[in-house]
């Protein structure tokens, strides 16, 4: 449950002002972006950025369009309107690779009544995850590591009690570390800075919750663990890694770990209704989230993902389909977890998805492999049922009684 908040626009102005001539420069902001643009790092890091990226080449993103004159985009637009007034946020619907649907609603920034637009970017909360797995099943494809591998391979100093986890536990949510995230007072801890190595600090001394492959429970902290082991064994920090592999090869321009005090344009700001009153959303600094929910994206760019692994261009189509098969039953959604991912399959059409929520956000995106089809639903109001408003949209592209 999220706290009662205040309203801190007063100090996010001030704030804004006074970090507007020294904050970062956003890696990824424009078509002709300039590649060789050093990305901000996190604090105590000192990694050098990876200079192997042409400069001069940009992004291939073509601009996903609307079909022209398809009923269907009509009635996904209504439904939007008629049954969720109060969505804010942008909606992609595709099915056969047509994009039947590509709109924001309402505003990006109510303040200032921005609008949102297919180019607004959201925090992806933890959206996040299937970027992290991905990143994690690339390192295995290239020998790197392998999922069965024992944590303890690769964390320095790692308790005795976790020697018996896997990567493969920490995926799939089976690994009995406690979530970080669910201690008393966390939602106030995470207004103040904190590297991976705090938030591993805060769990690492605590006895495990079962035994390691026991049952589903999801914990972000197993996250955190697997951003660290990406950077160990890729030797490049968590961002450089997604943006070099992941952003940069799919042309992903709105995509990257998000910091507060990044420049970032078309951003979203977060809101949340609490009662009747509608409200902005209280402060997170976002280095609580690193590899478990730090991400920043548009809809077009995850379905530019969705494209890529169904195309196999990052991985092959075995690898896809080990990050898609059910490990666990996850109570916490209802759903079977895979590597990172819900999934599962609802009248025939087998689906692959997650939801993600921090403060200010709630999304959704759910991908249908064999249909080529996909919703994406990213909000900039955290208390929507977003999962509701996708299971609205489904019933439209694959009606069960058409």
């Amino acid at each position: 449950m999220l706290p009662s908040y205040r309203s801190l626009l007063i100090l996010f102005s001030i704030l804004a002002l006074l970090l507007g001539a020294c904050s970062y420069l956003p890696r990824l902001q424009a078509t002709n972006a300039d590649l060789s643009t050093t990305p901000p790092i996190p604090p105590g890091k000192s990694q050098a950025v990876p200079t192997s990226s042409p400069a001069s080449k940009s992004f291939p993103t073509p601009a996903f369009v609307e079909v022209s004159n398809d009923p269907l985009t009509d009635k996904l637009d209504q439904h939007l309107r008629l049954r969720h007034p109060l969505f804010s946020g942008v909606v992609l619907v595709a099915r056969d690779d047509r994009i039947l649907l590509n709109r924001g609603y309402k505003y990006a920034n109510w303040e200032l009544e921005e609008p949102n637009t297919p180019a607004t970017k959201y925090r992806l909360a933890s959206l996040t995850k299937p970027f992290t797995s991905l990143a994690i099943m690339m390192l295995q494809e290239r020998g790197l590591l392998d999922v069965q591998d024992p944590i303890c391979k690769y964390l320095p100093d790692c308790p005795k009690e976790w020697e018996p986890i896997t990567i493969h536990h920490l995926l799939t949510h089976t690994s009995g570390i406690p979530d970080y995230t669910s201690f008393q007072g966390a939602s106030e801890d995470a207004r103040d800075p904190h590297s991976a190595a705090d938030l591993i600090d805060s769990f690492k001394g605590m006895s495990l919750e079962f035994a390691p492959g026991e049952k589903f429970e999801y914990s972000n902290s197993g996250f955190i663990l697997l951003g660290v082991i990406i950077e160990l064994v890729s030797k490049m920090t968590y961002q450089e890694f997604i943006f070099e592999n992941i952003s940069y090869p799919l042309g992903l321009e709105s995509t990257g770990l998000d910091y507060n005090k990044r420049v970032l344009k078309e951003r979203a700001s977060g809101y949340s209704i609490e009662g009747k009153t509608f409200i902005n959303a209280p402060f997170l600094d976002m280095s609580n989230t690193y590899a478990a929910g730090g991400l920043f994206s548009s809809d077009e760019d995850l379905f530019r993902l969705n494209q890529a692994l169904i195309g196999n261009q990052l991985v092959s189509a075995k690898t896809r389909e080990a990050m898609f098969t059910p490990y666990v039953f996850a109570d916490n959604f209802g759903t079977d977890y895979g590597y990172g991912w819900q999934v599962g399959e609802r009248h025939g059409h087998r689906w692959a998805g997650h939801e993600g929520g921090l403060f200010g956000f709630h999304n959704f995106m759910i991908f249908y492999p064999e249909d080529k089809a996909a919703i994406v639903i990213l909000s900039n109001i955290d208390t929507l049922d977003v999962v509701a408003i996708a299971q609205g949209l489904e019933e439209i592209i694959f009606p069960t009684n058409p």
